[in-house]
């Protein structure tokens, strides 16, 4: 079965996504940073996650001599810059490796470095977001792109705010790279969402809030993560929030355009019951809703044995008190129009799994 060219994760797309970060990276104006006249504010303190790179460049001195530098820049552009053109990624990341302690051009071989790891499959976003960690101290604004993409996501293991990753991203636009301008655009998207939204989750706008805003309130208000964390969900221990509760779960779906994780689900688990304990959970958890969202819109409380009943929100959110016919209990907080781009999402990557599994087969028979 041939992929149709216009599915997200199509090979024509990803040779399209490549060649348009190679371009951004290598025909945007991005300057090659010369250390000993420009150094980023932050590259005077090198992290040990970066395996003494950055420090190794800063000791490296002055710049090369021009003539040596242009051919090193050519060579920069054989192994590293064209391979990820061409969808070479390994080739990229190995070209790219010989290149990573020079003074001059490591920030360009750790910036494509990043690019290559972002754009294999599956991901590899931990060793992306080194690599572009290291690309950002070094000044490189490719490298300021791909860590606030990262940051923005929650992919990178230095925590990082808003305000930092508005700065990169304005710097980063400042110096040519038009792709700042769409992440620009979700902050700024979430900022007017927060001020706007009436609805209010352990007093916070969850659903304007990007993956690692969320994670932080959540943790902040007692919520213990547990370690199950995957693509799509993050699973949270809830005792210290609600004791009856035995789980808290953030579902997400990926915006095609900006790669960013907006939530789309969120709610309690209650365990099964014994009873009238059930029964009593019920009624609390019903006329908590009610006193504050008001009436259902759906449904009548309590929800009998396999149903539910909804409130319907402004901002077109919804929420759910769900009783399944096993007896487990849940509040279920929802933006219906993400829920179904997830779905779609999780579909469509799913028949990419199926389609693979299947080519592997008709080659081992």
């Amino acid at each position: 079965m041939k992929a149709n060219p216009q599915q997200p994760n199509s090979p024509a797309r990803r040779r399209s996504r490549v060649a348009m970060t190679a371009l951004m990276l290598t025909g945007c104006g991005v300057a090659v940073l010369a250390l000993a006249g420009s150094r980023y504010p932050e590259a005077t303190a090198p992290r040990a996650t970066l395996s003494g790179t950055i420090s190794a460049t800063l000791e490296a001195g002055a710049a090369a001599d021009p003539r040596q530098l242009e051919e090193q820049t050519t060579e920069l552009v054989a192994q590293c810059e064209r391979p990820l053109l061409s969808n070479a990624l390994d080739t990229a990341i190995k070209g790219c490796a010989g290149f990573l302690d020079h003074p001059s051009l490591g920030a360009r071989a750790h910036a494509v470095s990043s690019s290559a790891y972002m754009l294999m499959e599956p991901n590899e976003v931990k060793k992306s977001a080194v690599h572009a960690e290291a690309a950002t101290r070094l000044g490189n604004p490719a490298g300021k792109y791909l860590w606030a993409y990262h940051g923005l996501n929650g992919e990178s293991a230095v925590q990082m705010d808003a305000e930092t990753a508005r700065r990169h991203l304005e710097e980063a636009q400042a110096a040519g790279m038009p792709k700042a301008g769409k992440l620009l655009a979700v902050l700024d998207e979430s900022d007017a969402c927060q001020e706007a939204s009436q609805f209010r989750l352990l007093d916070r706008p969850a659903f304007c809030l990007l993956r690692p805003q969320l994670d932080r309130w959540l943790k902040t208000s007692g919520m213990a993560p547990r370690p199950s964390r995957q693509v799509w969900t993050d699973e949270y221990n809830p005792a210290a929030v609600l004791p009856d509760a035995s789980s808290f779960e953030v579902s997400y779906d990926r915006d095609p355009g900006s790669g960013m994780y907006y939530p789309a689900a969120m709610g309690y688990r209650f365990a099964a019951r014994e009873g009238r304990s059930t029964i009593e959970l019920l009624a609390r958890l019903g006329r908590s809703l009610s006193e504050k969202y008001g009436p259902p819109s759906r449904g009548t409380l309590p929800p009998a044995p396999g149903s539910g009943t909804a409130w319907q929100m402004a901002e077109g959110l919804q929420i759910e008190l769900l009783r399944d016919a096993a007896g487990e209990l849940r509040v279920r907080y929802q933006h219906p129009n993400r829920v179904q781009s997830a779905l779609a999402h999780a579909g469509a990557l799913q028949a990419q799994r199926d389609e693979k599994r299947a080519e592997l087969t008709r080659r081992a028979l």
